[in-house]
């Protein structure tokens, strides 16, 4: 596991825009409530895993940092740093471990921190899962932003989960002969929590796995102020009570998403063909 770095040089904003150009020509993001972020009130940002996570937090650190210059760092699963040259690449980009040590060195700086409470569960999507939040019983941002007395914010998106169809989930495999030597040897307690940390197999546009040209729709919601809870950050009770307000957020943040997409009918013809295929 790779030591936290704060010194993180900034790339240019021209080659970053230059870089982005065919993501944001495919998915056409847009970004509701954008201005409750503010350069000078860093902030935990609490956002929901689509299938696969393959987007996710993407667009919104790409416009925090070239409208209004943050490094938005988030936190990632600790596989990310066990593969070759990937590990340096997220690392060039301001990502750092998922653990509580990084998190607080992030929060003692005054960074503007990303996390995703799903985790790899989360990113695992099963059938019938989408913009399901798979938190269960986790406490820890919480329990981060009480004992730093950081604002949550949090952060909803949807469009991701319709980019791809899932073909076979984890339910799939661990109920067919391979599931079944999965579970026999071991290798699925060891290596996938019982099986539910298995990517489901997946098809986009066509038989493809290329992704379908589905519009993200992103809403950042209103600044969840802690500082009631100083000195609770031990209280169990008190954590629920933090996470239960963001999850109530979130529920009201994808009806409103929902009902933006439902009403916005400004596509070009190439995406309304290509998302549906």
């Amino acid at each position: 596991m790779p030591t936290l770095e704060n010194d993180i040089v900034p790339p240019s904003k021209d080659l970053v825009k230059e870089l982005a150009k065919p993501f944001k020509t495919w998915f056409d993001p847009r970004i509701y409530g954008f201005d409750k972020i503010e350069r000078d009130r860093p902030a935990l940002y609490v956002s929901n895993h689509t299938i696969l996570g393959l987007t996710d937090g993407f667009f919104l650190g790409l416009e925090m940092y070239l409208q209004k210059d943050i490094m938005l760092r988030p936190l990632v699963d600790h596989m990310h740093w066990e593969i070759p040259f990937w590990r340096q690449l997220i690392k060039n980009v301001g990502m750092v471990p998922g653990t509580r040590e990084s998190c607080a060195a992030l929060m003692d700086a005054g960074e503007h921190v990303l996390v995703f409470p799903g985790g790899r569960r989360e990113v695992c999507k099963q059938k019938g899962e989408a913009y399901q939040l798979i938190w269960r019983n986790r406490t820890g941002f919480a329990h981060m932003a009480v004992a730093h007395g950081y604002d949550i914010i949090p952060v909803a998106t949807i469009g991701a989960e319709e980019m791809f169809d899932i073909l076979i989930d984890a339910k799939d495999v661990m109920n067919s002969p391979l599931g079944a030597w999965m579970q026999n040897s071991g290798f699925a307690d060891k290596y996938l929590h019982g099986g539910e940390n298995l990517p489901p197999i997946i098809k986009g546009i066509g038989r493809s796995i290329i992704p379908r040209p589905q519009r993200h729709y992103i809403m950042v919601g209103e600044r969840i102020n802690t500082t009631r809870f100083n000195g609770e950050a031990q209280d169990h009770e008190a954590l629920v009570g933090v996470r239960q307000e963001v999850e109530q957020a979130f529920t009201t943040m994808f009806a409103d998403l929902q009902a933006y997409r439902k009403n916005d009918n400004d596509e070009e013809w190439w995406r309304k063909i290509l998302k549906n295929w």
